[in-house]
């Protein structure tokens, strides 16, 4: 795996040190204006201590950030789960927050997901994101029913989670801004990079709760994420990847549970 990586980031400016740390890993590809826009919006962060690492995940032209960015650049496109994971490996911080590109974080959304923690048994806390309510991106896991029903149009829905109050327990919750208890994520050894583009959150998540750990959706945080779900329908050359993906994860899944063996059972 080729990547080279840009000298540590200049100091930030003086911040508390009792202020819980954050890693916040921002992939990219191709999307250097928003990538800037969210990095910016993780630096603005208040009540965390945050450094910013985005990863170039095979850009046609090398990205640049601000100094107080760490850049790691991939020479070639890894694909979600592989980029994602050099990304968390480059901190040390207690937790690390995986954001898309094109998502703005809130000022306080770190700061209110990090509140969920204080349950030692919760391992993700995802927010909940404007403009769209809750079960549009968290919820139950999904079925190959209801990925397909979403991707026809027919339902912008996910099974609500349990619970009505601020923080609710879910399943899943969309990789679009997810923050993790650093040593669950790395216990389970990171995403799957099998998976090369979606569903890896998904994935993510459900090994978390296989092993003993909780995803929670928490109201009072916010993040800004335009949907995409245009390039999700089936019509589309990128929906007929997302849907054979979607079924590789549900294959992948029966395997682990024992349904089906494996390919190290039978090689």
């Amino acid at each position: 795996m080729s990547s080279t990586t840009s000298p540590d980031p200049a100091p930030l400016e003086a911040r508390p040190a009792s202020l819980p740390r954050v890693d916040v890993v921002i992939l990219c590809w191709n999307d250097e204006a928003q990538a800037t826009v969210a990095s910016a919006s993780a630096l603005a962060s208040t009540g965390v201590s945050v450094s910013v690492t985005v990863v170039d995940n095979g850009s046609d032209v090398p990205l640049r950030f601000r100094p107080d960015v760490h850049l790691v650049r991939n020479g070639r496109n890894l694909g979600v789960a592989a980029g994602r994971n050099l990304g968390a490996g480059k901190g040390s911080a207690p937790f690390v927050c995986f954001l898309d590109s094109d998502a703005a974080l809130d000022p306080n959304c770190l700061e209110g997901l990090v509140h969920a923690f204080d349950d030692p048994d919760v391992a993700v806390a995802a927010p909940v994101f404007h403009g769209h309510r809750p079960e549009h991106t968290a919820g139950r896991a999904p079925t190959l029913a209801r990925k397909m029903a979403r991707a026809a149009g027919m339902t912008a829905t996910y099974a609500p989670g349990t619970g009505t109050g601020p923080v609710r327990v879910v399943d899943f919750a969309i990789g679009a801004c997810q923050l993790l208890r650093r040593d669950a994520f790395f216990e389970i050894g990171g995403f799957d990079e099998r998976y090369f583009y979606g569903p890896e959150d998904v994935d993510l998540c459900l090994r978390l709760a296989d092993a003993g750990y909780r995803v929670v959706q928490v109201d009072g945080a916010r993040c800004r994420h335009d949907a995409r779900r245009a390039s999700r329908r089936l019509w589309t050359a990128r929906g007929f990847r997302h849907a054979m993906a979607v079924l590789q994860h549900l294959w992948i899944r029966r395997c682990r549970r024992g349904v089906v063996p494996s390919t190290a059972e039978t090689a």
